[in-house]
């Protein structure tokens, strides 16, 4: 009989495609699962994975293998589940949202989703923040249930449920544009310039900087940046505050707007479209949930 724990690194592995990323979820090193395998494919007398660019492919034997598997892994999950008491009760939905994302923004629209439901049958949630290629390894081995993300997926075993396209501005508190006179710049050229020397930005290497970066090198500009953060909500803040001017999905501040603590300069309204994605596994689950939250999603953005 095969060791339990040589078959679940098997398993974790072949879910992850990589063996560098499975440790790391396993908590062990590298050399180590690489030896675990290599016992259990000794043992069974068969090759369980070939190797194809950075990721690993399971082999006709590695993936009758890994059907058993997934069954027994997938049983004893549930079981877990029935027998830890703090399962029990509504219905739990784990979600995993990209670290470049709006943590308010997020919050607020779970918030609404929950709202729709009587009390007594809200769904229990779970919010995570995290790098993406963690939350894509996650939401693989159905830690989650599905993320929100700001980074297109390429991988065989996911989908996207759907995409959105944010408009992107440039925004600054009313006091602070007007004590740098930028009311009265005529195009959008001088008005970033101005700007370029007062941003409040995220930190490298979030999404939005990367495109930050790309839409200043495209229009031939430099800038400065006065405030970093690797929290979006900072960034938000020290707009807010007058400390800077930000560039920022509009959706993101939305009440900001609204209520007139940050405006958008003139000409400046779409910079460019900034996207994000949910994204699921192609066994989807929490189907209900998943499509009420793109529905509060769509009226957000």
């Amino acid at each position: 009989m095969q060791n339990f724990n040589h078959l679940y690194y098997f398993y974790i592995v072949a879910k992850l495609k990589n063996v560098t990323s499975a440790a790391k979820f396993l908590n062990t090193s590298q050399p180590s699962l690489s030896t675990q395998i290599k016992t259990l494919e000794f043992n069974l007398d068969k090759s369980l994975f070939v190797k194809k660019g950075k990721y690993l492919e399971l082999t006709s034997d590695g993936s009758s293998i890994f059907d058993i598997c997934s069954r027994m892994f997938d049983v004893y999950e549930e079981l877990e589940s029935f027998l830890n008491p703090s399962l029990s009760g509504n219905e739990k939905i784990n979600i995993g949202v990209t670290s470049g994302i709006s943590r308010p923004f997020t919050t607020n629209i779970v918030g609404q989703v929950l709202k729709k439901y009587k009390l007594e049958n809200r769904p229990k949630i779970k919010l995570d923040t995290g790098i993406n290629e963690s939350l894509i390894e996650r939401l693989k081995l159905k830690k989650l249930d599905f993320i929100i993300t700001n980074h297109l997926p390429n991988e065989p075993d996911l989908k996207v449920l759907k995409s959105f396209s944010m408009p992107v501005g440039l925004v600054g508190k009313h006091d602070f544009i007007k004590q740098l006179k930028m009311q009265n710049l005529k195009t959008s050229e001088m008005i970033l310039k101005k700007a370029s020397s007062y941003l409040s930005l995220p930190s490298d290497p979030a999404k939005l900087r990367l495109e930050i970066n790309h839409f200043y090198l495209k229009n031939k500009l430099k800038y400065s940046a006065l405030f970093e953060s690797d929290i979006l909500a900072s960034v938000i803040r020290a707009a807010t505050d007058g400390i800077g001017f930000c560039i920022i999905p509009l959706p993101y501040i939305k009440k900001e707007l609204q209520n007139h603590t940050l405006e958008v300069l003139p000409k400046m309204a779409s910079l460019w479209k900034h996207q994000l994605y949910v994204v699921a596994r192609n066994d989807k689950t929490k189907p209900h949930f998943i499509n009420k939250l793109i529905s509060e999603l769509e009226l957000a953005i």
